[in-house]
């Protein structure tokens, strides 16, 4: 253990600025749909994501500009008056409760996201589904949830005590490899990616104790192995464009290197395709390796199932 503390990272204006557009547009949209309903709708799947502040996974086996209803029994389908260009999608999911039910706004009703990450599950990969994990823990700690470790617990334990439901054995491998405190999805990729090739977990978002900004805000790092000073941070366009993000940047820099930590800097091009994040990984690698950690490298990278199955989980179809 370590006196590292982690904390709220926050995702940079752009992408927050999206996420809040996205929606406003969709609950609009909602309201609209409901107006046209003879019964409450609740709405689930990648609608639900929207209409709580949650980024859709870039890959995702179903229709995203439509809007996606949850029924609990198939007696229960509403019958909507259709409204041009908004297709309305009803889905089948037994397991709403009145606490899985959160109020949007006007009518509107969302499925919980802890429902919506099983939900979602049948329609996505592995990745897309462990990065759709760490979004939403991000999400609820963005939005006043206390502690971030505790929120991976109780997901982890709504999923082990769900009935069945298809997708659970992926849900259930997926949770071995959600983490808290990752706030977009481009560190998520990057973790996991690098994760493939033999790099052990970091913590994430992690304040570094006894390192401030002249200002004496505090200094934290997107990944970080505390023990051997080496981290990781991601560097957006908005690091690149936004003078004020570039200063703080390197600021941060010099006094984390004056205090004798190792920076790699990771870009967007980092992550393109399978080769460069090998590279990437192996820059890590060695520079943990300087500092004396042991490293189990992968030339080649491991599939995000042996990944997970290294981190404890056995996969049983039975499930």
């Amino acid at each position: 253990m370590n006196d590292y503390e982690l904390i709220p990272g926050e995702p940079t204006a752009t992408m927050f600025q999206s996420l809040e557009q996205i929606r406003r547009q969709t609950l609009q949209r909602c309201t609209a749909t409901v107006g046209q309903s003879d019964r409450q709708l609740l709405f689930g799947m990648t609608t639900a994501l929207e209409l709580q502040g949650v980024p859709v996974p870039s890959h995702c086996n179903l229709d995203t500009a439509a809007l996606h209803v949850t029924v609990r029994t198939r007696s229960g389908r509403p019958h909507i008056r259709p409204l041009k260009s908004v297709p309305v999608i009803v889905h089948i999911w037994s397991h709403c409760t009145p606490q899985s039910l959160i109020h949007i706004s006007n009518g509107v009703h969302a499925l919980h996201v802890f429902h919506v990450w099983a939900q979602l599950s049948p329609y996505l990969s592995t990745e897309d589904l462990v990065v759709l994990g760490d979004s939403i823990l991000a999400m609820l700690v963005r939005n006043g949830a206390p502690d971030a470790d505790k929120l991976y617990l109780e997901l982890q334990r709504f999923i082990k005590e769900m009935p069945p439901f298809r997708g659970k054995s992926i849900c259930r491998q997926a949770m071995t490899l959600v983490r808290p405190n990752v706030w977009s999805p481009a560190e998520s990729s990057l973790r996991l990616g690098v994760q493939r090739h033999g790099i052990p977990d970091g913590r994430c978002n992690v304040v570094v104790p006894g390192i401030t900004f002249r200002s004496g805000a505090a200094i934290s790092l997107d990944i970080a192995w505390a023990e051997f000073k080496v981290g990781v941070e991601y560097d957006g366009d908005h690091h690149r464009t936004d003078k004020v993000q570039w200063r703080r940047d390197n600021e941060k820099r010099e006094r984390l290197r004056a205090h004798g930590w190792i920076l790699i800097i990771v870009t967007a091009q980092n992550l393109i395709d399978e080769m460069s994040i090998a590279e990437l990984a192996l820059r890590i690698a060695r520079r943990l390796a300087e500092r004396g950690a042991t490293i189990e490298f992968e030339v080649i990278a491991i599939s995000l199932e042996e990944l997970a199955r290294k981190h404890g989980y056995r996969y049983d179809r039975r499930r």
